[in-house]
């Protein structure tokens, strides 16, 4: 007599379970390698960088255009409050969080891209000199290593020690 053979078909519970473990094993483990928020923080700091360097260049071609540096002597701005009589949106050119005409020197002002309370640029000016600042979330060894006198704060302009 011959053995009759049966074939199955689907899955038994045991095999999903392995299945889904295993799913389960390899997203947590990609999860643990890319750190998906590490990532988002290195990519707000990369802008940040990028921003402050491009206003850094706006307000130097600024002063040598017009002998003096953009916006009030001795006035904090920051990115999150606009100047007395300015209308906004903060990063406008001519009605934003700097009071001074700067779309000669770049299109729109950056502002950050969280732009709250700990995360915001911050600009001021004596008649000589300049600072301006932003915080950082990943490159922390920035803030520390750039010559200025907070560790607290990326700091770069031609007096670190106004802010």
């Amino acid at each position: 007599m011959l053995s009759q053979t049966r074939k199955a078909f689907g899955f038994t519970l045991i095999e999903l379970l392995i299945v889904i473990a295993v799913t389960m094993l390899i997203f947590t483990t990609i999860l643990l390698i890319t750190r998906p928020e590490e990532q988002k923080a290195k990519a707000r700091d990369n802008r940040r960088l990028a921003d402050i360097t491009t206003l850094d260049r706006a307000i130097l071609e600024y002063r040598i255009d017009n002998d003096v540096y953009p916006d009030l002597v001795n006035t904090l701005r920051t990115s999150t409050s606009l100047p007395v009589g300015n209308t906004g949106p903060y990063e406008l050119i001519t009605d934003g969080w700097l009071d001074a005409d700067l779309s000669y020197y770049t299109s729109k002002l950056p502002i950050d891209p969280v732009n709250n309370g700990t995360y915001y640029y911050a600009y001021q000016h004596t008649t000589t000199n300049y600072e301006l600042n932003a915080r950082l979330e990943y490159y922390t060894g920035y803030m520390e290593e750039d010559g200025g006198n907070s560790a607290s704060w990326y700091e770069i302009g031609t007096d670190l020690t106004i802010l």
